[in-house]
């Protein structure tokens, strides 16, 4: 729960201002602090590490819309910055659970959301470990796709929220078919576009030049230290979301290196004398969530 008098920043303005939003994957409450203290102006509660943190799944669709709704709410309502939700195919194949879902999903305090053309099955073939052809994955048609796009633009209508229309159809049918769909529900409405597996400035142009309108870049990655793509670049094709993932990598790495060394030594001496490259601020700041500043809020209940 936030306390906090300012208002926070959104999302919306931050695209209608024409800045590049460079989102890190987030979970929960922790790793959106982390965020915050980077300088990060949003962050995406991405599928992946909140499965695995919330229900020690991996991300085929065994985590619930309930489930992922009430971390929605829990995340975003202790951020100070914009939280954008992956919603996948808006956990349900009806366009009225997408209505229904959404609707849930913005009052949860999500500014922003992706909703695909794929189902509620996720299994081996998203996974990659079925050969092409043996078994696509699991995608619903143009029309079903338009149907479930307009449900949510008519459930976030009256909002600032942002839909991201995202397609997976590139790994069934290829990269034409991917930029048809995305060209589709831009002229629908949706406020961004999205195709899964886009790498390298080249593809990049190569959607720009159909897709005018904002887009996201999912994911970027480096290879040999060099990244796919520079933000720059990006930008002037109109790709003014770019999202990451390194937390979970950098949390878990890090976990795991104190955790050695304090269980070989029997004490915490390794983690108390651990450089963390933090001011004191900013220690105190993370420390029980700053319970100091919450017992001075608390005082003002007790005064006349």
């Amino acid at each position: 729960m936030k306390m906090l008098e300012e208002k926070k920043a959104r999302f919306m303005d931050l695209l209608t201002q024409g800045e590049m939003v460079f989102a890190p994957c987030v979970w929960d409450c922790y790793s959106v602090k982390a965020a915050e203290m980077c300088g990060f102006k949003a962050a995406l509660l991405a599928g992946t590490p909140a499965a695995a943190s919330l229900t020690g799944t991996p991300d085929l669709g065994l985590m619930t819309g309930d489930e992922l709704i009430g971390l929605t709410e829990r995340v975003a309502s202790f951020a100070s910055i914009p939280i954008l939700v992956d919603f996948d195919e808006g956990y349900g194949d009806s366009p009225l659970n997408t209505y229904r879902n959404v609707t849930r999903l913005v009052n949860a305090g999500a500014q922003g959301f992706t909703l695909d053309d794929g189902m509620g099955i996720r299994g081996c073939t998203r996974m990659g470990t079925v050969k092409p052809g043996e078994h696509p994955y699991e995608l619903v048609s143009r029309e079903h796709f338009k149907a479930k796009l307009k449900a949510a633009l008519e459930a976030i209508r009256g909002t600032d929220c942002v839909l991201i229309a995202r397609t997976e159809v590139r790994v069934n049918d290829g990269f034409e078919e991917a930029i048809y769909r995305m060209k589709m529900a831009e002229d629908l409405g949706a406020h961004m576009t999205m195709i899964n597996n886009v790498r390298g400035i080249e593809e990049a142009r190569h959607v720009a030049e159909t897709c005018k309108g904002w887009k996201m870049y999912p994911d970027i990655v480096s290879h040999n230290g060099k990244t796919d793509a520079e933000l720059d670049e990006l930008l002037e094709l109109n790709f003014n979301l770019v999202t990451m993932h390194f937390f979970e990598r950098a949390a878990i790495s890090a976990m795991i290196r104190h955790g050695r060394e304090n269980f070989r030594n029997g004490n915490t001496v390794y983690s108390d004398t651990f450089d963390t490259g933090l001011t004191k601020e900013e220690l105190a700041e993370i420390g029980g969530m700053n319970g100091h500043r919450w017992l001075e809020w608390e005082k003002r209940f007790y005064e006349d």
